[in-house]
């Protein structure tokens, strides 16, 4: 390889060679006259083209001087010798033959082979005639050449030929930072002479309600900028379809346009749109376009039009809309660099990427409040305060969704004589909901808009999206969200999230309104793995219940169960949170079990909530759901099933004083009673009949089914069996008046439950011995007794066992004559009670005004 050469480079090209008005011909026009034009300058400027290297490129033309060349009069003549040849040029050809240049000077050492030149001095040079940085000021210089010269050439070159007119500029380009300098004719400022102040909002919308604090904000962060200044103020506000996210944004403009003296920037970018997304490069055109840039001097490349794009803005007083971004990246090209324009950003996904990077403020749109929705009706529909409850319908059946209620408004308005209530009756049916609120244009259109973000989803979280429709409850966890999938579920509902087609409303659990919730039912309808993901999200809750219900009763039925490992429930206090998070949900998978027909899902999750149900004192959620077990095992052919839902619907129905219904479910019982072969299934049908009767008032029957219950035990000590059989034949004994002999049973069993270390057996025997020794006038010991019990139900989260054992401490203190004691456990039992909605609630207020 032949040794380096110091060379001085100069590379020339031509602005918007590529621009689409050319053809080929007039491409060939340019390259011919552009070879004249340099050839001729050169020769003017004393520079002999003959003697230096050149190279074609195209759009323009590399060209490297010897090393005996002189410099300065790349400096000092050929800018001046260009531009009047240029000026010349130009003024005889149609615009698409007329020339524009860029040039770039640089320096340094340069190698040549066959094939021309290389080096790191001739990348250099390039990159500087590339930057964007230069290119926004070729496109805004109001002249026909822009010059860039490296920082080694002006400080070695052009500051000693004492020139002026040159500006520092921070240059990058690819691998390239650094620091030039510029000139131009116009070089003293790139922005172009003041153009038609434009005045781009579309209509203000007519009958705003609303959004007040919302407003406010907007209000404030602009009064801050122009008190503070020095921090340029972008907001993003950003809400699911139809959430009213452009409604707020225009409104809000036309109410603070007069604040902007330059004039007013409006785009809808099409990220959600039946369309394709409008390109930031033709909306960066069609601004500049509007803030007087000639169409021939804007840059072809993205990066330059964005750079001219703030150039122009600087120092203006503009307010900027950017409607309907799909992403930061679609919007961040428009954004103004200066403090002096105020930019609104609208999106239905969350545009973290602004906030982070740019320093946006956030503004994220929920669904409106109950009396903003009802301020939207009556704006639009003034007879709706005639039918406070067909109003206050139709604005649940539209999720307080703003585009939902104006459709809903509209149809109103041409139907006066269509009553409200009718209008709510019609789109109450959730299958006909979509169809009703569309008012025939796309964008009029509830399902239409839902259909523009579903439609730009990734493929996983469209497909959580639709599974979504199958699930059955108001919301759902991340680990629910996996088995739908039947894959991990983060991602998705990130996805999910950032679009605002689902939403965290308290952290770890995720919902969305109910509109959304029809959109993704009508989609789910035709998923081809609907049945799959269902048995999935079923077999999780099923799964998760029964772990749960371990962990909260680990003896049941007379069997200690161990739980399996679990990833997030470990604990009592685990369990007891997740059930609380979940129940409605696990009611609402029940009965979408039944629906399904799926009858072994129906009775194993009915049993895994009924402990967490009986202890939040939720009896009659215990009493539908059941009712559902019964069907499913009669469905099933489960006599045993049956058997054992039977019975827990009798005990239930006891519990809450409907005894006659309690006995006759018992009823169903005994013509299966043949079929009965295990004896722990045997054991809990007496139990069964000996709680209810017992609780029916009829304790010597009752008695009877405990000692049957306790023959049937097994002859081992100290079994869980033993200790309920024993438990309930000293119950019925007590029941019965015999409380001496009731009370070594109940001794016995509460010794078998603390060496067992079951809980919810020792509280319950306890209870009982309390019983006797109240009967048997001993109420230090009664009271000790009751008051050991409630400290465990309480550890247990027990409602309704706790208002049952603080009726029985204000009876024993009543019976002591300590009214006033006894008026204190009344209260905290009639609160427990009213709070669970039992029925002994008015048992326990008349005991209240027995003592008061």
């Amino acid at each position: 390889m032949a040794p380096a050469l110091h060379g001085t480079i100069v590379v020339v090209d031509v602005v918007g060679f590529g621009d689409l008005r050319r053809t080929n011909t007039h491409q060939v026009n340019v390259r011919t006259a552009l070879y004249r034009i340099v050839d001729d300058a050169f020769a003017r400027s004393g520079v002999n083209w003959t003697g230096c290297h050149h190279e074609d490129r195209g759009d323009g033309i590399l060209v490297v001087l010897p090393p005996t060349a002189a410099k300065a009069p790349l400096v000092e003549s050929l800018p001046g010798h260009l531009l009047g040849l240029l000026s010349e040029h130009n003024a005889a050809r149609d615009p698409e033959e007329r020339i524009r240049l860029r040039v770039a000077l640089h320096a340094g050492e340069v190698h040549h082979d066959d094939h021309g030149v290389a080096g790191r001095a001739v990348t250099h040079a390039f990159r500087l005639v590339d930057a964007p940085a230069f290119r926004a000021v070729a496109a805004g210089s109001s002249g026909d050449l822009a010059v860039i010269a490296s920082a080694w050439f002006y400080e070695e070159v052009v500051w000693h030929s004492g020139l002026t007119g040159y500006e520092q500029v921070t240059v990058g380009n690819k691998e390239t930072t650094t620091t030039a300098w510029v000139w131009s004719p116009s070089s003293q400022s790139t922005r172009p002479a003041p153009g038609p102040v434009p005045h781009q909002l579309p209509t203000n919308i007519r009958r705003f309600v609303g959004r007040e604090a919302e407003l406010n904000r907007l209000t404030a962060l602009l009064d801050e900028s122009e008190q503070t200044g020095g921090t340029v103020v972008i907001t993003a506000i950003d809400g699911s379809a139809g959430i009213g996210k452009t409604s707020l944004a225009l409104h809000w403009a036309h109410t603070v346009k007069t604040r902007f003296p330059d004039g007013h920037l409006h785009v809808n970018l099409r990220g959600f749109d039946p369309r394709e997304p409008m390109d930031a490069g033709q909306a960066l055109h069609d601004f500049l376009q509007a803030l007087g840039v000639a169409p021939e001097s804007i840059p072809a490349e993205l990066d330059a039009k964005a750079a001219l794009y703030r150039s122009v803005l600087a120092d203006r007083r503009m307010l900027v809309v950017l409607d309907n971004a799909r992403s930061s990246e679609h919007v961040r090209p428009l954004l103004p660099g200066t403090s002096s324009c105020i930019t609104i950003v609208t999106s239905r996904n969350r545009l973290d990427g602004l906030v982070i990077r740019d320093g946006a403020q956030r503004i994220p749109l929920d669904v409106m409040s109950e009396v903003e929705a009802r301020a939207l009706l009556t704006e639009r529909v003034p007879w709706v305060a005639d039918d406070h409850a067909a109003a206050d319908e139709l604005i649940q059946l539209c999720a307080r969704l703003p585009l939902a209620l104006s459709v809903v408004a509209a149809r109103a308005a041409v139907q006066p004589s269509l009553p409200l209530r009718e209008l709510a009756r019609e789109i109450r049916e959730e299958r006909n909901r979509l169809d009703l609120l569309d008012l025939g244009e796309v964008d009029l259109s509830v399902r239409a808009v839902f259909s523009w973000s579903y439609a730009v989803l990734p493929a996983g979280a469209a497909r959580l999206f639709v599974l979504l429709g199958v699930h059955s409850g108001p919301d759902i966890d991340l680990l629910a969200c996996d088995a739908l999938l039947g894959a991990p579920a983060r991602a998705a509902v990130l996805t999910l999230t950032r679009a605002h087609l689902l939403t965290e409303y308290v952290p770890g659990r995720y919902r969305f309104h109910d509109l959304l919730r029809a959109y993704s039912t009508e989609l789910a309808e035709t998923a081809p793995d609907r049945t799959a993901a269902v048995e999935r999200v079923l077999d999780h809750y099923v799964t998760t219940a029964l772990h749960a219900d371990t962990l909260l009763l680990p003896f049941r039925d007379g069997v200690l169960r161990i739980p399996e490992p679990h990833p997030r429930l470990t604990t009592y206090r685990d369990a007891m949170t997740w059930f609380a998070a979940e129940d409605t949900t696990l009611l609402a998978m029940v009965g979408l079990a039944a629906d399904l027909g799926r009858h072994r899902h129906v009775a194993r999750l009915v049993w895994a909530c009924a402990t967490y149900l009986r202890r939040n004192g939720r009896l009659e959620d215990r009493v539908a759901a059941d009712r559902l077990v019964i069907a499913a095992t009669r469905a099933s052919g489960d006599q045993d099933g049956q058997v054992r839902a039977l019975c827990s619907l009798a005990r239930v129905l006891a519990r809450i004083g409907r005894f006659a219904e309690g006995l006759e479910t018992l009823t169903h019982v005994e013509p299966l009673l043949g079929s009965v072969t295990g004896t722990a299934t045997r054991i809990s049908v007496q139990l069964s009949y000996a709680r209810v009767l017992g609780l029916a008032g009829r304790f010597d029957e009752a008695l009877a089914h405990a000692r049957a219950a306790h023959a049937l035990t097994p002859t081992e000590e100290g079994s869980m069996r033993q200790a309920d059989t024993l438990n309930s034949v000293g119950k019925q004994l007590s029941n019965t008046g015999d409380d001496a002999a009731a009370l070594p049973y109940c001794e016995q069993a509460l010794a078998h439950y603390r060496r067992l270390g079951s809980h919810d057996g020792q509280a319950e025997a306890l209870v009982n011995i309390g019983d006797i020794n109240r009967n048997l006038g001993h109420h230090d010991a009664a009271i000790a007794c009751f008051t050991e019990a409630l400290e465990i139900d309480r550890q247990l989260g027990d409602w309704y066992w706790q208002g049952e054992i603080l009726e029985n401490i204000g009876r024993t203190h009543l019976s002591a004559g300590d009214s006033h004691a006894a008026d204190i456990a009344f209260e905290q039992a009639l609160a427990i009670f009213t709070r669970i909605r039992h029925p002994k609630a008015e048992v326990v207020a008349q005991l209240r005004t027995t003592v008061m």
